[in-house]
């Protein structure tokens, strides 16, 4: 009878499982997964570019004062990049990933922000890991971004330091197909 009081937290734990596929939403009907091209990409990690069209970014807080992206409907183009690691297997807090969010006018054909001016696109850059007093989105005022759209395609080269947390990515160039 002691060996099953034993066994049921381990049952239990065992029925809590994260879906480990892809997920698939009907919520985002606009959002596209484009072809790409990674040439920063860090080699112990995947990365990816999506680029919801038609939409607009808006930086919010929560009530504790930390902010986080909201991608709304609108008229311009928001691009998310993302650097993920998968953990070391078996663990549930080993995953690490760094997100960048950024919005382009819709009629923009070039587009050069470098400082502070990266708020006018509402740079956002956001560390996701089980790492105490560093995980969140941060504001990015310290780089630089040139954005190149054509009929066919976007490129975008983003060269940035976070400076208030430590970071993997701090190059990203990316020619996306429209």
């Amino acid at each position: 009878m002691k060996a099953l009081y034993f066994l049921i937290p381990l049952f239990m734990v065992n029925a809590c499982k994260t879906q480990t596929g892809p997920v698939i939403s009907s919520e985002n009907k606009n959002m596209e997964q484009v072809d790409k091209h990674n040439t920063d990409c860090p080699e112990a990690g995947n990365c990816s570019v999506v680029l919801h069209n038609n939409k607009t970014l808006e930086i919010k807080e929560d009530g504790t004062g930390a902010m986080y992206p909201e991608i709304n409907d609108g008229e311009n183009i928001v691009v998310e990049y993302t650097y993920s690691k998968e953990g070391p297997e078996g663990t549930a807090d080993g995953n690490y990933s760094e997100t960048i969010h950024f919005e382009i006018p819709a009629n923009t054909s070039s587009l050069r922000k470098e400082n502070t001016s990266l708020s006018d696109v509402k740079m956002l850059y956001g560390k996701h890991c089980f790492c105490k007093g560093e995980a969140g989105y941060y504001p990015l005022t310290d780089g630089n971004l040139v954005v190149n759209r054509n009929s066919e395609t976007i490129t975008f080269n983003l060269q940035f330091n976070v400076g208030k947390t430590s970071q993997v990515v701090s190059h990203i160039v990316e020619t996306v197909k429209l």
